[in-house]
């Protein structure tokens, strides 16, 4: 999946920023870094590979969509469809972009309760992605509830609940230091009998 979310240090409250917005600092980076790497290269070998793999994971491409999009620059690049940076450059944009848009990677197709569990580290931006995540489920047809399984971080599910009155999801949680695994456990059981 494309990591897009940004960390968002705004009150959850105000209106979200779109799409566009949330994707400048990836654009930047990987628009710059491109144009750096394949700047008077002229041919397609195997360090331009692993330099454009190492560019497009510290661009928050993420590392399933970076193997999916170097597979397909290998594939065109033996058959000579690739013959050089500019050629490689303007295949690039159109991958990234069918990956992003048409085979749109946010679209999960399921017939019953369907979990996401969402880990990492501390201000990672965990529970702006989940609640951005969730209205964009939403926004499909799909019933969302979320869980706060953070019980142990201050004002996490403070946090997650105000993302839930925000997009009017349902939020299940507990106290603050209670045991996460039964909030998981709970929510579980409420979206299956909620058929959510």
């Amino acid at each position: 999946m494309f990591n897009f979310f940004k960390k968002d240090k705004s009150d959850p409250k105000e209106k979200p920023a779109s799409l566009k917005q949330r994707l400048v600092k990836s654009r930047q980076k990987l628009g710059s870094g491109l144009s750096s790497l394949l700047l008077g290269k002229k041919e397609i070998n195997d360090d331009l590979l692993d330099e454009l793999e190492t560019l497009l994971i510290t661009a928050d491409i993420g590392i399933n969509t970076t193997d999916k999009v170097l597979e397909s620059v290998r594939k065109n690049a033996s058959r000579k469809i690739l013959k050089n940076s500019d050629s490689l450059y303007q295949f690039l944009k159109d991958e990234l972009r069918k990956l992003l848009i048409d085979d749109n990677q946010l679209n999960i197709n399921v017939n019953s309760t369907f979990v996401i569990l969402v880990v990492g580290v501390n201000g990672a931006g965990k529970t702006t992605t989940i609640g951005k995540l969730a209205k964009s489920f939403q926004n499909q047809g799909k019933s969302v509830m979320l869980a706060a399984g953070d019980t142990f971080r201050a004002a996490a599910v403070e946090q997650l609940k105000v993302w839930g009155e925000r997009n009017e999801i349902p939020v299940v949680a507990q106290a603050t230091g209670a045991d996460a695994a039964s909030v998981i456990y709970d929510a579980y059981e409420s979206a299956k009998a909620k058929n959510i």
